[in-house]
């Protein structure tokens, strides 16, 4: 069965021309609103459309790669960014669960990131048996020196398990579900809070990003995501977003799982991911019956978590991922 239609609520009905996420509206910069174009057409019209699937492939790397290294020449490596008081304070609404196992390079920057940005957030740290003893250590370490909370499981139960397991233990007003694979940023906290904030319709919300199988995912950014240092990911997010002060909003169906916001008695209500699913896509069956509880699921615009995309949990594609979702009878 088809999910219940999520009613438009544009707040800036600019941003919706093209869907192709058309960056004038949120981009001052001009070399980055042009590379997004550029991103956008290459991925969708040159690849797709022009070229020969075998010649498609040979190039889509080297021009992966081209785009990428002309895209964030302009983005500073070794920048270091304050962030607002105001964007800080935030997160004190948030309980953020981070389900680990193992891949402990982007963990890492994973919790570097949270422990610069999420300084008022309650951090949940969900080991899910991760074997290596480099993962092990870095989650004490975190956690010792943030004082965040840790769950370890001796078996391995999945990514679902691990966010139930995690939520169990939160206090704050929303959860954020954040994937282990990702990189936040200084100002992707108040857009998210403000939404829930000022609409008390909007049962779940989620940010744009670099990778999702959803509209969430920015060309520029998903042609780049690889290729971004930690710098230059808050640099791309200040210069696409800051400029906004009010949340920037778009209904969706559902929203990606890499960073799922919820009212926590929302999901306490729904309790939470459907156990007798996989972990592939029920982020998407949650978000049916929220919606079917009158409540809306939105994507705000405005704020941004980079998200490299199967480098936690999985190596899932976005094809795998779509087909999940194609099973589920959702698209």
């Amino acid at each position: 069965m088809a999910p219940p239609s999520a009613k438009p609520h544009l707040m800036n009905e600019a941003m919706e021309k093209g869907d192709g996420f058309i960056t004038r509206a949120v981009d001052s910069n001009r070399s980055l609103e042009q590379w997004e174009r550029v991103a956008g057409w290459c991925a969708s019209s040159l690849l797709r459309r022009a070229m020969p699937a075998a010649l498609r492939d040979v190039l889509r790397e080297p021009v992966t790669r081209i785009l990428a290294r002309h895209a964030t020449r302009h983005l500073p490596r070794d920048k270091e960014f304050d962030q607002p008081v105001e964007y800080a304070a935030a997160s004190a609404y948030l309980s953020i669960i981070v389900p680990v196992h193992d891949a402990p390079e982007v963990t890492g920057r994973c919790l570097i990131g949270l422990q610069k940005y999420a300084s008022k957030a309650e951090i949940i740290l969900v080991d899910d048996a991760s074997k290596l003893d480099e993962t092990i250590e870095l989650i004490d370490s975190f956690a010792e020196r943030n004082n965040w909370k840790v769950i370890r499981h001796s078996k391995a139960l999945g990514h679902s398990a691990a966010c139930g397991a995690g939520a169990s233990l939160a206090t704050g007003t929303y959860l954020c579900l954040l994937n282990s694979d990702t990189v936040v940023t200084p100002w992707c906290w108040r857009p998210i809070v403000q939404a829930f904030e000022d609409n008390p319709d909007i049962g779940v919300a989620g940010p744009s990003t670099s990778f999702s199988g959803t509209p969430q995912s920015l060309p520029l950014a998903f042609s780049a995501r690889f290729y971004l240092n930690d710098s230059q990911v808050c640099e791309y997010a200040r210069r696409l977003l800051a400029p906004h002060l009010n949340a920037v909003l778009r209904d969706l169906p559902w929203v990606s799982g890499f960073a799922f916001f919820i009212r926590r008695s929302l999901w306490e209500q729904l309790r939470g991911f459907d156990r007798n699913l996989p972990d592939l896509g029920n982020e998407v069956e949650l978000c049916i019956r929220v919606l079917r509880m009158g409540h809306r699921v939105v994507w705000v615009r405005n704020s941004y978590i980079h998200h490299l995309g199967g480098a936690s949990y999985s190596k899932t594609t976005g094809d795998t991922y779509v087909g999940a979702i194609e099973s589920m009878q959702i698209i």
